[in-house]
This record gives C-alpha cells, structure tokens and sequence, in this order.
C-alpha cells in the first residue's frame, strides 16, 4: 500500500461531483477543501490519471507520494487519525 496527497483545482465554473465520487470511490480523506489522502496500491501517475478522467483538461490535479509522517496544522477532524493508522 501506498500513501498519497492529492490536491486539485478545478478552473471556471465546475460539477465538482464527479471528481468527489471518484475520490470517494477511493476511500480518501478529505484533508481541506481541495485537499485529499489516499491509499492504494496504485503509482502516483496511475491515481492522477484516475482522477483526470473526472475532470477537464484546464484543470489541474497534483499526486505526491508519502514518504513518512506529514506534519499538520488545523485540518478538517479525523486528519490525525488518518495518519496515525498508517505511520
């Protein structure tokens, strides 16, 4: 298993939906807002190209592989549990 960070900005006007469904499919967590981690058997370029199939070609998403603990600060609840069970 691997462990992720993902984040993504969707540019103009946006259905979030379908790049929500797929990160759900996933099983990650919501970190912040645009901000995901992830585990999976996956490499990094194979879950970024999961993920832009659900979204435009103008949109950006970004896939950083987890090498040890993340440090954090203020996150959404559960942040911190997430990583505990993993690191």
């Amino acid at each position: 298993m691997a462990y992720f960070a993902v984040s993504y900005q969707l540019n103009k006007q946006k259905d979030y939906q379908p790049l929500w469904d797929a990160f759900d499919a996933l099983g990650a967590f919501k970190v912040m807002r645009d901000f995901y981690l992830v585990d999976t058997a996956n490499a990094a370029d194979e879950l970024r190209g999961y993920l832009a199939q659900h979204i435009d070609t103008d949109d950006y998403v970004f896939v950083a592989p987890l090498g040890s603990e993340p440090s954090k600060q203020g996150c959404w609840k559960g942040t911190q549990a997430w990583i505990d069970a993993r690191f």
